[in-house]
């Protein structure tokens, strides 16, 4: 009887553990977003970039993330080669007016450790410049 109860159990918690893992997993989703970056700002944790606020007639508003809109992206001054990257890639785009492409996870406040808010900010897990010039 105890084999039975113990094979029954772990049954129902192979159960809940692959339905947590589906419904944590439909929750997260991918976000892209070009970003036209306006500044950028190096503090003492992060660097982040400003997007300008799109025109609502030519792209839209800015990326909406659980009811906030993101207009930051930042990533921590720790992760030295790639903050350098996005950097340079952030100055770059200013001065040639191309586009910023961002990707991003839905729901991710990883930032929050290093000082990108939840309510307007986001740590990218993909950044590139678009060869498009932008349209504030």
């Amino acid at each position: 009887m105890d084999n039975k109860f113990t094979a029954l159990c772990l049954r129902y918690l192979m159960i809940l553990i692959l339905m947590t893992f589906v419904t944590n997993s439909a929750v997260a989703a991918r976000v892209d977003y070009s970003c036209v970056v306006l500044d950028i700002s190096i503090m003492a944790d992060r660097a982040h970039v400003l997007c300008a606020e799109p025109p609502i007639k030519s792209r839209g508003g800015y990326p909406k993330d659980t009811g906030h809109q993101i207009m930051f992206f930042a990533l921590p001054l720790s992760e030295t080669e790639n903050t350098g990257r996005f950097i340079q890639m952030a100055n770059t785009a200013i001065i040639t007016g191309y586009t910023m492409l961002f990707s991003f996870t839905s729901g991710d406040y990883s930032g929050e450790t290093y000082g990108c808010n939840r309510v307007n900010c986001r740590k990218p897990w993909m950044f590139a410049l678009e060869s498009r010039p932008s349209t504030p």
